[in-house]
């Protein structure tokens, strides 16, 4: 979530926001939530837009700091009573995880008093990133946080959050957008139907060459089941050495595959499926090589039971 160039509008999700809303203003609002659901949907852009909400209109402003200021300050992840945790970028290059410092700035941010007096709000985006140290570290401050605070934590897996810290944590589940509630941008419904509900994997989709990407990867998960293998290794390698196209394959492959599955209703290709599912799953923790590992997925396309 790079709060300078996010989107600042929410999108759908309205009925979540409101729920939200009625318990703060009733003053019952739980102090930590698990914003759970898909990758880009807008969970983190709920949390900001809910940010904005408590901090503008609970927050004492000191003199000279204008509405307007505030609302950019907050946007742009600025504002003194808003603290953002989410994988660090070293020399352009994402972490992998959230590590244990990230953690660490919540404990220090909350054990001091407010900058401004009132609420304060922390968003980790997201709490499926974060390794176990820093889960552990994050812990602590979710089983007793001080008065006045709102933990927002987006998840896009709720499986790999630590158990102990799920369990502390209210959830609210976020479904996939429909094409409602998109009507109103311009975007290619044919491109969309693929990205399941997910504004985001959209985005990823048209970075990587919209149409034309989309209709390549599908020739290609083609060209694998007949084994066309100087096709496919030409592709892995071309497509290894991108990384807009890479991240966007990701996703897309097992999309694809999902749906070739309802598709066919074919046993074949439900084991393709699933076996796919669980070779992504667990490469998320290996350090293959890109092209070697896009070889790996196309070979369990070509033979699921090799």
């Amino acid at each position: 979530m790079n709060h300078s160039s996010s989107k600042s509008e929410l999108i759908g999700h309205e009925k979540a926001f409101q729920s939200l809303l009625n318990l703060y203003q009733q003053q019952t609002l739980s102090p930590c939530w698990l914003l759970n659901g898909q990758q880009g949907i807008g969970k983190a852009t709920f949390a900001l837009a809910f940010a904005r909400h408590v901090l503008a209109k609970n927050t004492v402003n000191p003199d000279g700091l204008s509405p307007d200021l505030v609302q950019r300050q907050i946007q742009a992840g600025s504002y003194p009573n808003l603290l953002i945790i989410q994988k660090p970028i070293t020399d352009g290059e994402e972490a992998g995880e959230i590590p244990l410092s990230e953690a660490k700035r919540v404990l220090n941010f909350l054990a001091h008093s407010a900058i401004i007096p009132g609420w304060r709000v922390v968003i980790v985006d997201a709490a499926n990133e974060l390794n176990r140290s820093a889960s552990n570290c994050l812990l602590k401050i979710v089983e007793e946080p001080p008065p006045k605070t709102v933990i927002l934590l987006v998840c896009h897996a709720w499986g790999q959050v630590l158990p102990t810290l799920r369990s502390r944590c209210q959830r609210l589940d976020f479904s996939p957008l429909t094409t409602d509630d998109v009507k109103d941008l311009s975007i290619d419904n044919d491109l969309f139907a693929v990205c399941q509900g997910s504004l985001g994997y959209y985005q990823q989709l048209v970075n990587a060459g919209g149409v034309e990407f989309l209709r390549t990867v599908t020739t290609i998960i083609q060209a694998a089941r007949q084994g066309q293998w100087i096709q496919l290794q030409k592709f892995c390698q071309d497509t290894g050495k991108l990384p807009n196209r890479f991240e966007c394959l990701l996703w897309l492959l097992p999309n694809l595959i999902y749906q070739k599955t309802i598709e066919t209703k074919s046993p074949d290709w439900l084991t393709v499926a699933q076996k796919l599912n669980a070779f992504l799953e667990q490469a998320k923790t290996s350090h293959l090589d890109k092209t070697q590992f896009l070889v790996n997925c196309f070979l369990l396309i070509e033979n699921p039971n090799c």
